[in-house]
């Protein structure tokens, strides 16, 4: 459940810190939510509806696409920031701002993500930089074990955290 962020402060890129982390999140898998998810992108590989079709792919049967881990292990960004002690730049209730999607990089995918798994995902405040034009960014790492304790996904999800002065307003 989301903290009520009315009376945090508003997490600024001076209490940052590499390693702000959140409580583990953990999300069941499905057959249903693989099927749900693959429709939903609109990919209609049998491998992630049918049992015959994924083990004649040389899979167990079923698995999750690829990119459903975004789901399963989702950035949590607000709620590193809450855990905390602040609210998000999003969530400031005098001068909201975005901190914008910049990119993803997968760095490990394991076996794949079957119907039954359960997934425990953490997420973490990773780097933050600041480019020689002044723009600054934030990475956070996501890291999802399955219930063996195997490593499912780490991914690396960065984020525009403030413009440099004359590019976008960085607000007050």
């Amino acid at each position: 459940m989301e903290q009520q962020t009315a009376d945090l402060p508003v997490y600024t890129w001076d209490v940052m810190q590499i390693g702000h982390t959140c409580p583990p999140m953990t999300v069941e898998i499905t057959r249903e939510s693989i099927a749900n998810y693959a429709r939903s992108v609109q990919n209609n590989n049998p491998v992630y509806f049918d049992d015959a079709a994924a083990r004649a792919a040389g899979f167990p049967g079923v698995i999750a696409p690829p990119t459903m881990c975004y789901t399963f292990a989702p950035m949590r960004r607000a709620e590193v920031m809450q855990h905390n002690g602040y609210s998000s730049p999003e969530q400031d209730k005098v001068n909201p701002r975005s901190t914008p999607f910049a990119g993803t990089e997968i760095l490990f995918q394991g076996a794949p993500v079957r119907p039954g798994d359960v997934i425990t995902s953490t997420s973490t405040l990773d780097n933050r930089w600041e480019t020689r034009t002044g723009n600054r960014f934030v990475s956070f790492r996501v890291v999802a074990l399955n219930q063996r304790g195997e490593k499912a996904v780490e991914y690396l999800y960065n984020v525009i955290w403030e413009y440099a002065r004359g590019q976008k307003s960085r607000g007050s």
